[in-house]
Order: C-alpha cells, then structure tokens, then sequence
C-alpha cells in the first residue's frame, strides 16, 4: 500500500470517527429534548400554573421543537456524509471530466449481472465494436457504463473467469443525498 492510500485511510477512518460520535451525541439531544418536551407539555396541564409561566414553557416548548427539527435535519445530513465517505474510495474521474463511482466485476459476474453468457462476453470483451454492440444489448440495470478491458493477459482460463471489468457511474454529491 502506498504512503498515499495509508494517509486517505488513517483521513477517512478520523473524519468516519469523528461524524459518528457527533451523530451520536446528536441522537442523546433528541432524545433529551424529546423527554423535556413531554414533561413540559404534561406540567402545562397541571393546575395552578399562571399565564405568565404557561407563556415561558409556551416558548421553551417552541424552541425545543425547532432544535429537535434542526437535530433531525443534522443527522440525515451526516447519515448521507457517512454513506458518502464509506464510497469515497470508489469514486474517480470519468472521461468526460464528471465524478464518477466504481465498480470492479470479474467477467463471470457481470455477465450474471448483465444476463448474458460469459463465452459471448469474453469473445466480446477482444474487441471495442463487440463489446460497445454488447453493452448497448444490455445494459446495466444500475447505470454502470463497463470499459473494455485493457489487459489482454492470457486468453484462456483467466481471461474466461478471473479478468477485472469496470464500470463507472456518474454521481453528484449534493447536500443530503446518498452516492448510490
């Protein structure tokens, strides 16, 4: 392993820690405000309380609601920011110049994941208007457009069953919503 990927690892395991912890502090909130906010609404039923004091737990009650809101938008926030950084490795540039996710498939899996026969893939794989007609036939259900392969190592056993494709699907990483 390089002294790159050492770094992005010991990178994504501190910013991994560190999101958990503050989703679960953020949790421990909601479920503190949410039990202060029962007790207020159950104390404001109580006799003998004046307008002026119904008034303040009114307010208290408000803004316990608009930070529970404001917690619970929080923690899809980092429920998406956690997804995202567990499939940051997987992303790349696509030759189009868009951020694009990965996907790596031994010849025999994406033959199952395209419903094809694997001997009609690996004859196709030999050449690019093969393999593009093949790609257009059947496309993959998930988006994934699968490159050629460039290796040409052995065309035998290995180039049958154990040949690496791989396939890129555009992503955008807007606020709130998952790479996949």
């Amino acid at each position: 392993m390089t002294t790159l990927n050492q770094e992005f690892d010991r990178l994504a395991q501190s910013v991994n820690q560190t999101l958990s912890i503050h989703q679960q502090q953020l949790q421990l909130q909601q479920a503190q405000i949410k039990s202060l906010t029962q007790l207020l609404h159950s104390c404001r039923n109580s006799s003998g309380l004046d307008a002026h004091c119904l008034s303040a737990m009114e307010r208290l009650t408000t803004l316990l609601d608009r930070h529970q809101h404001e917690n619970e938008r929080i923690c899809g926030l980092l429920d998406s920011t956690l997804i995202q950084a567990k499939d940051a490795r997987d992303l790349t540039i696509n030759p189009s110049g868009e951020l694009a996710t990965t996907l790596k498939l031994e010849l025999a899996e994406l033959a199952q994941r395209l419903g094809v026969d694997r001997l009609k893939l690996s004859t196709a794989s030999h050449t690019l208007k093969l393999w593009s007609k093949m790609m257009t036939a059947h496309p993959d259900p998930d988006g994934y457009q699968w490159q050629v392969p460039s290796s040409k190592r052995g065309l035998g056993f290995y180039h049958q069953t154990r040949l690496q494709i791989v396939g890129t699907k555009t992503v955008s990483l807007t606020t709130g919503s998952p790479l996949n």
